[in-house]
């Protein structure tokens, strides 16, 4: 990862999600304001890609719903997923808390509404 660090960059997507959340916008809305300001970072690379889209299916998912492009990043994702791949771009607990992340999206995935 070039110029995001992990933690900066959830933080920063949590803090985009969040603040429009505040501003009235519901989870699908927030979610497509996280999609637009991320743009460029989710072109970046595959590590990128792969926190962002986690990180907002996880922000999404705690508000009971998902939208539909999400669901079909974090498929792949979650279907492709080997720790190997990121360890080198980032410190081994960084890819410990994605991995914990990913599997946090996979328990969680059968118990939501996914909305297009």
């Amino acid at each position: 990862m070039q110029d995001w660090e992990y933690n900066e960059l959830v933080e920063h997507v949590d803090e985009v999600f969040n603040n429009s959340i505040k501003d009235g916008l519901n989870a699908l809305q927030a979610g497509g304001r996280c999609l637009y300001e991320f743009a460029n970072v989710i072109e970046e690379g595959e590590t990128e890609k792969t926190i962002f889209y986690i990180n907002l299916a996880l922000l999404q998912m705690d508000r009971g719903v998902l939208s539909t492009r999400v669901y079909e990043e974090i498929g792949s994702i979650v279907e492709t997923f080997d720790i190997d791949k990121f360890v080198s771009e980032l410190s081994l607990d960084d890819a410990m808390d994605l991995s914990e992340r990913i599997q946090s999206v996979k328990t969680k995935l059968p118990s939501i509404e996914i909305i297009s």
